[in-house]
C-alpha cells in the first residue's frame, strides 16, 4: 500500500479556486507577507516561523508599489528610542498588529522625547496597534513628511504609561502631506499629562478624513490643531467621532481656520473650558452635531443657529 507524501507549500505563485471546508480563499493582499516578533523564531527570513526582529527590518525587506503587509505578532514591543527608529519609507505597506488587550502588538515611544516614527511614503497603514508614550513630552511622535500621502491609522489603542508621561504632539502633517484618514481610533492620554494636540497640520493639508474615534485627552492646543492654513479644497470631514478635551485652558476639540470648508456630521463633543467645541467653523457644514462644556451638563446642538428646513 502506497504512502502520499505530505507536502506543504506556501504558494508563492497566489492560488485561484482553493476552498477551505467548502468556502473559497482569495488573495486579499498582491504582495509578501513579513512576520515581526521580537519574542520568538529569529532569523532573517520574516516567515511565520522565522520572524523578523522588528517592524523597521521588515520595512526593509518591502517593495515600494508591491503591496506588502507586515504582521506583528501578539506580544511584540517595538521600541522606539530615538528620532527615525521606525522609518515608513516605502510606499503601499500596511503594518497590521495582532493580539489584544496586554498581549496586543506594541509600540513604545521610550528614553528621549525627539524619539518618533517618520512617515516619508505614501499609502502607509498602520492598524490594531497599541501605541504608548513611556516618557514625557514625546514631540511630533508620528512625523509625516511631505509625500507621505494617504496615511492610514485605524483601530489603534493610543495612549500614556502614567499622567507625567505624553504625547506633546502625536501627530504632525507636513505641508503636502495629504489625504490623512484617522479611523474607528481609541486615545486616552491622561488628564494631567501636557499634550497640546493629537494632530497637528503645518499648512493646508486636503482629503482629511476623521471619523468613528473616541478620544478622551487634555489637549492645550486642541485635540485636532489644524487652523495653520484655509482648508478650502477637499476640507476635512469629521464623522461619527466622541471628543473630550479635558483641559481648563480655553481651547477646543477642533481649531481650523474661519474659511476653511470642513464637514461635521454625528459629532459628539465636550470641551471643559471652552465654550464652543470647534474653532472657527463659519465656512463649515454641521449635521447633528452635540457639544457641552462641562461636566453633568446635557449637550446642546452645535452651532446654535441653524437655517430653518424650508
Amino acid at each position: 500500500m502506497s504512502q502520499t507524501k505530505m507536502r506543504m507549500s506556501m504558494y508563492p505563485g497566489g492560488f485561484n479556486e482553493l476552498n477551505v471546508r467548502g468556502m473559497p480563499i482569495l488573495n486579499t493582499y498582491p504582495g509578501k507577507a513579513f512576520w515581526v516578533d521580537e519574542n520568538g523564531g529569529g532569523g532573517s527570513k520574516g516567515t511565520y516561523d522565522h520572524p523578523l526582529a522588528s517592524i523597521d527590518a521588515a520595512m526593509a525587506q518591502c517593495v515600494a508599489g508591491r503591496g506588502d503587509v507586515i504582521m506583528v505578532k501578539p506580544g511584540h514591543i517595538e521600541n522606539i528610542s530615538a528620532a527615525g527608529d521606525l522609518t515608513c519609507d516605502v510606499a503601499n505597506v500596511s503594518i497590521v498588529g495582532l493580539g489584544n488587550g496586554d498581549d496586543q502588538a506594541k509600540i513604545i515611544f521610550d528614553t528621549a522625547d525627539t524619539a518618533d516614527i517618520d512617515v516619508t511614503a505614501a499609502n502607509v497603514t498602520f492598524q490594531n496597534l497599541w501605541i504608548n508614550a513611556n516618557y514625557a513630552n514625546v514631540d511630533g511622535a508620528i512625523d509625516v513628511a511631505a509625500g507621505g500621502d494617504y496615511l492610514t491609522i485605524r483601530e489603534c489603542r493610543i495612549d500614556a504609561a502614567g499622567s507625567a508621561l505624553d504625547f506633546e504632539e502625536f501627530l504632525n502633517l507636513a505641508d503636502g502631506a495629504h489625504h490623512f484618514h484617522f479611523l474607528y481610533n481609541d486615545v486616552e492620554l491622561l488628564e494631567g499629562t501636557d499634550a497640546e494636540s493629537l494632530v497637528f497640520a503645518a499648512a493646508a493639508v486636503q482629503g482629511m478624513r476623521v471619523i468613528g474615534n473616541t478620544i478622551i485627552m487634555e489637549a492645550s492646543a486642541s485635540i485636532f490643531d489644524i487652523d495653520a492654513a484655509a482648508m478650502t479644497t477637499l476640507g476635512p470631514v469629521f464623522r461619527d467621532n466622541f471628543m473630550v478635551n479635558l483641559t481648563a485652558a480655553a481651547d477646543y476639540c477642533v481649531e481650523i481656520d474661519g474659511t476653511t470648508v470642513a464637514y461635521f456630521c454625528g459629532e459628539r463633543y465636550c470641551c471643559a473650558g471652552a465654550a464652543i467645541p470647534v474653532n472657527d467653523g463659519s465656512a463649515s457644514h454641521f449635521v447633528d452635531c452635540h457639544g457641552s462644556d462641562g461636566v453633568n451638563q446635557s449637550s446642546l446642538i452645535f452651532p446654535k443657529t441653524a437655517t430653518a428646513w424650508p
